[in-house]
Parts: C-alpha cells; structure tokens; sequence
C-alpha cells in the first residue's frame, strides 16, 4: 500500500512508520520542518510538505495513495495544561484538520481507508461494567469533544461507497518512549502515585507499540466503525500504583492532593478519574489483532530505565499520564 501518514514523527507515528515500512508499505510523512524531514528519512518514509488545514495541498500528498492514518495531535506541555485554551490547536487539528483532510481524500479516486486514532477515556464513571463503543455512549469532557468531531468526519468519509474509515479509542500510552509514563515514574519515585481517582477505579492504558500495531491491522481487517484498543485486562487504580510502586522500589505510593493532580493534568483529570473498564474484544474479534502486553503488570516494568527525577523536582512539575 501507498500511506500518508500525518503525525508520523510522533509518540505513536514512529512506530507505526517502522511496523509500516518493515510490512514493506510506501510511506509518506507529513513535515512542517527539515528536522522532521530529516527523520521521516531515517524511519524509511517519504516527506511531504502539505498544509494539514488546506485541501489542495492535502489533495496533492494524496496523489495515489490507498489510505491515510491522521496520527497528527498537539497535546501542550503541562505548565500549560490546566488552562483550556492551551487545548486551541490540538482542538483544530482534531476538528479543522481532520475535516480537510477527509475532504481531501474523498476527492481522491485512490484513497480506500482513513484511520483516526481517538481516545477511550471518552466515556462516562463506568464503576466496575466492562464497556466499549457498542454498548455505552461517549461523555466527553471539554478537551475531549473535538477528537468526536474527528470521528463523525471519519463516519463521514466511511459513508462513501467503497471507503473503510475507523475510529480507534485508544487508553492511555504507556511505553519506553511515552515521555508521560516517564514522569510517572518519576513521581513514583517521589512516593507518591500519579493517578488521579479513587483507587477501586479502572483506567484503560495501552502499551504504545501495541496501539501501533492496532493500526497497521486495521488498513485491511475490519468494517468501518468505532473500537477501541486497550490492555487485555484493565486495572483499577490501586492495582496499577501498587505495579508502580514494585517497579521503583517502594512499598507503596501515597496519593496526591486533589488540588495537585488538578493543578497538574488540568482540564484532563476530569477522564483520568472516571472508572472506565474499556473492552477490546470487538476490535479482537474484528481484526484477530492481540496486544503484546496483556496488562500494565507486565508492561510497567519494561519501562524501568534511566529516567530518574532531579532531587529538586516535585510532583506538580511533571505531568500525568496521557494519551
């Protein structure tokens, strides 16, 4: 397959690119700079110069491909985070970008499937029900509603005779190169555990290769639709800080203060505190896709590394755990 790829040089587009390019798939990069270009070189993909938010050039980038995967975000720096306009441009990538270039795609006589990677921290307190996309409606917060305008446009694009498009909610990334589950280590190695909720609560993550691998299965298996992609076995809270504090050594983690983990992750604690026992299995059944890391007992620990925060960090300086 021919693929443009937009946020290739991200979290998740590096991994997605090398898994691409490894199954011997063209792959070309969206680049707004010679560093990105540089390293889209490195990865095995083309750049391309394109305006995400203007068609013609989005048209132009398209020019005899069969998919698309719209990685792109702009999630801002947690000194930034706790004030909702910090969320403007990753919001107009979600919304504005994501319509132009599913306008530009239907123009295509090539394109033949569009990939969204949404968020599964979407839906609402869930207590101990296991729920997915087929069985619970989405509550989104305020930083959240721009990434269902994303997904109505991949609907959009999967209304079109001929055209696969899916949404996929990912948990929360965790991996070597996640900087966010980084710092939560390093908070951990405070003594103090980087979840925000109650303990008994489920939080969805995924292992950020395995999301990677998520989307390569779906360029040719399953119908259009919304799935979601989550650890096998979701843990509550309590569970994944105890996993966590084992990791750096700790005997147990003490929680933060409400008004730290607000003052830290902003807007976005409001999802972080939902229980959301998120399922798998219809993305599973969909595609035969499995992850490589059942559960954050087996992933935590991989991630144990040279990551160690300076003595005169403290906890409100280091951002939660995000998708």
């Amino acid at each position: 397959m021919r693929i443009l790829v937009t946020g290739a040089t991200g979290v998740l587009g590096r991994p997605v690119v090398r898994r691409l390019v490894a199954a011997g798939h063209t792959v070309r990069g969206l680049s707004r700079s010679p560093a990105n270009a540089a390293l889209l070189r490195q990865l095995g993909a083309e750049p391309v110069a394109a305006d995400l938010f203007d068609v013609a050039s989005l048209q132009a980038s398209l020019q005899d491909c069969d998919a698309v995967l719209h990685l792109a975000t702009k999630i801002p720096p947690t000194s930034r985070a706790g004030r909702l306009s910090a969320w403007a441009e990753n919001d107009r990538i979600r919304r504005e970008g994501t319509r132009a270039l599913v306008t530009a795609a239907l123009a295509s006589q090539t394109v033949r499937t569009f990939i969204y990677p949404s968020f599964a921290l979407v839906y609402p307190e869930s207590g101990d029900a296991w729920i997915d996309a087929a069985n619970t409606i989405a509550a989104p917060t305020a930083i959240q509603r721009t990434t269902l305008d994303a997904e109505a446009e991949v609907a959009r694009f999967a209304s079109a005779g001929g055209r696969r498009g899916l949404s996929l909610r990912m948990g929360a990334f965790y991996g070597l190169d996640v900087p966010s589950a980084q710092d939560q280590l390093r908070i951990a190695r405070m003594g103090f555990s980087p979840l925000p909720g109650r303990p008994e609560g489920y939080l969805p993550l995924i292992w950020v290769d395995d999301a990677a691998s998520a989307i390569v299965a779906a360029l040719d298996r399953g119908d259009s639709g919304v799935y979601d992609i989550v650890d096998d076995t979701p843990l509550r809270r309590a569970e994944i800080a105890a996993a966590m504090a084992a990791v750096v050594g700790r005997k147990r983690l003490r929680p933060l203060p409400a008004w730290l983990m607000r003052l830290a992750g902003g807007p976005g604690v409001d999802a972080l505190s939902r229980s959301q026992r998120v399922s798998n299995r219809r993305f599973k059944a969909a595609t035969g896709w499995a992850p490589s890391v059942p559960d954050a007992y087996a992933g935590l620990p991989r991630l144990v590394g040279p990551a160690v925060a300076p003595a005169h960090e403290t906890p409100s300086s280091v951002p939660l755990l995000r998708a």
